[in-house]
């Protein structure tokens, strides 16, 4: 199978030899790095079509077989490189650009939380739990402190000064302690009556 054939030139006719001499050994490694049989034979045809555009195939016909095939491997595994990075990059949304679901519920999305019955249960029992701690926490904590915590939650930072964002932090710490104590101990009275 030759790779390029047009008037039949010097640089075909090595095009062509190179190709013949190293195609097999080229495409097994292509297997060997993860492409199928297909994918195989096109990313060797895609080395030696970019080699040919270039002009490389008299330079590298010009070496010895054993620098051939390092320099024509060496060139493989990195095409082969950035064919699995391509892919990668196409499952993870193609470079598209992340969207904060914050700023999207701002803007009116609604994102249906379609899920199980048990997921659900779980939903709730989380919601009320963070209820209780918020309501616990607004009943025990210095009106600044509160107040504070609040601004931070609406993201009002620029006029917060450092003692503001101090209590806020503490307040933050306080709430997160609260949830794992609430939560174990509603953990353990659900675990105790079944």
């Amino acid at each position: 199978m030759s790779v390029v054939r047009t008037a039949g030139s010097p640089v075909d006719h090595v095009c062509d030899h190179l190709y013949r001499r190293h195609q097999l050994n080229l495409v097994s490694f292509a297997r060997l790095r993860g492409c199928d049989e297909h994918e195989a034979w096109d990313v060797v045809q895609e080395l030696f079509l970019r080699m040919f555009r270039l002009g490389m195939i008299m330079s590298l016909a010009a070496r010895t077989e054993e620098m051939q095939r390092a320099w024509l491997l060496r060139t493989l595994r990195w095409m082969i490189m950035n064919l699995h990075r391509h892919r990668s990059r196409q499952r993870r949304g193609g470079g598209q650009r992340l969207e904060s679901l914050d700023s999207l519920v701002e803007e009116g999305f609604d994102f249906s939380a379609a899920g199980t019955p048990a997921e659900d249960m779980d939903r709730q029992w989380a919601r009320s739990v963070l209820d209780r701690c918020l309501s616990r926490l607004h009943q025990t904590s210095k009106p600044a402190a509160w107040m504070a915590f609040e601004a931070g939650l609406s993201g009002s930072e620029a006029h917060r000064t450092s003692a503001m964002r101090v209590a806020a932090h503490r307040t933050r710490v306080k709430l997160r302690r609260m949830i794992r104590v609430e939560a174990c101990e509603e953990a353990l009275l659900q675990a105790l009556a079944a």
